[in-house]
């Protein structure tokens, strides 16, 4: 990490490093992948954020841009998006699939949303996809951006509720632990991406950042996930819980297959027609600056 890279990110030294490095490369390589599985809830948090044409709204933690694509559709060239998120690699593949649809009404920025300096009180929404959960301090990262909202704008984000209600996740890093071991332990509200997934700590900080209105809807769902129970084991051995277990235990060849068979295994009740399809649990949270 450069002097400079060091600075800019000083208050989330360790997120930076990690979305930066060749591991988040995987999240370019299988955004398509991502999108299918998560394209749904996106589209969930989109229509509960009720977006007029004209509007002006930031994208936290946009990623490889699926939201912002579809923002800057929905507010049209009267509007704008500004699309913020730690990683360059990221980044750089949203700018390619904005350009190529001619979308002329969005701003990328590689920057940290807890401490950038956002132009005040100008945008009407704050939305994010799974991107608020890895703040070192979650208090000053939200204060922070409300200060990016009008009067009366509003915040809508989508995060994962507890791991045992999200078997895309919990049921691979079970695998996982019994071949290889427990995982080792995190601090139930450490940054990442469960950090969230107590209702009532998110309201505790939404409050403590300024915002009112807070609203908290748990909603329980499948995700659509590829063809066959093995193709999907084989994606959970490259992202996800597992493939850090994987990564850190470094298990042999042989044992690498033996876990994804396993997991295969675990994903077939899951397995219909129309693909694998996994139970997830989520929090779809909404909140307000003050008028």
């Amino acid at each position: 990490m450069t002097d400079d890279f060091a600075e800019r990110f000083a208050a989330n030294a360790d997120q930076a490093e990690y979305w930066n490095s060749a591991l988040a490369e995987k999240w370019v390589t299988h955004q398509a992948e991502f999108d299918q599985r998560l394209r749904l809830l996106g589209d969930a948090l989109i229509n509960r954020a009720a977006i007029r044409r004209g509007e002006r709204v930031i994208d936290v933690g946009c990623g490889t841009g699926a939201t912002t694509l579809e923002l800057a559709d929905q507010v049209g060239p009267e509007g704008s998006v500004l699309a913020i998120d730690l990683s360059a690699p990221m980044l750089a593949l949203a700018r390619r699939r904005s350009a190529a649809r001619g979308q002329d009404n969005v701003r990328f920025l590689c920057a940290d949303a807890q401490n950038h300096r956002f132009e005040q009180a100008a945008h009407d929404l704050l939305i994010s996809r799974f991107g608020l959960m890895f703040f070192s301090d979650p208090v000053a990262a939200f204060g922070n951006l409300r200060t990016a909202l009008r009067p009366g704008g509003h915040l809508g984000f989508v995060c994962w509720a507890a791991l045992e209600r999200n078997p895309w996740l919990a049921l691979p890093l079970a695998v996982g632990e019994r071949w290889l071991g427990p995982a080792e332990p995190q601090p139930p509200r450490a940054p990442g991406p469960l950090a969230f997934s107590e209702t009532g700590y998110v309201e505790e900080i939404l409050a403590a950042a300024g915002f009112v209105d807070v609203v908290i809807e748990t909603v329980a769902t499948r995700l659509p996930g590829a063809p066959t129970a093995q193709a999907e084991a084989e994606f959970a051995c490259l992202v996800g819980p597992l493939a850090r277990l994987i990564r850190t235990r470094e298990p042999d060849a042989a044992t690498e297959r033996a876990i994804a068979l396993e997991v295969a295994e675990r994903f077939r009740p899951f397995q219909s027609e129309a693909g694998v399809r996994v139970p997830a649990t989520l929090h779809y949270v909404q909140a307000r600056q003050p008028a």
